[in-house]
């Protein structure tokens, strides 16, 4: 008997999966992507991939969409924190000769960058 319940839960969480995927599919007709459905399928043809439905080529430009998005983020966040770095070497550099900047500080900033 509880080897029926298990398999109904089972079986409704699949369910509720499979209506999830459904729906966010629909969604994606609606919605136009950065990248052209036309370069999508290229690549994908490109690679041995041939799929006649648009939902799952948009889903595929959404994933690199979403890949492109997070490394152009991360590139600047890298860039920003550098600048900042530099900044505050240059600054360390250029009054170290305050008691506020010891040459401790300076060589722990000139490790990081």
């Amino acid at each position: 008997m509880n080897h029926n319940n298990n398999f109904q839960q089972s079986s409704d969480g699949r369910h509720d999966d499979d209506a999830a995927l459904t729906e966010f599919l629909s969604s994606l007709m609606g919605y136009t992507p950065t990248i052209p459905d036309e370069l999508v399928e290229h690549y994908l043809a490109k690679s041995g991939f041939q799929c006649p439905d648009v939902r799952l080529i948009r889903l595929v430009a959404v994933a690199t969409q979403k890949f492109v998005a997070e490394v152009a983020t991360d590139a600047l966040q890298y860039a920003t924190n550098t600048f900042f770095l530099r900044l505050l070497l240059f600054v360390f550099t250029r009054f170290q000769g305050f008691s506020l900047f010891t040459n401790s500080s300076l060589t722990q900033y000139r490790k990081i960058i």
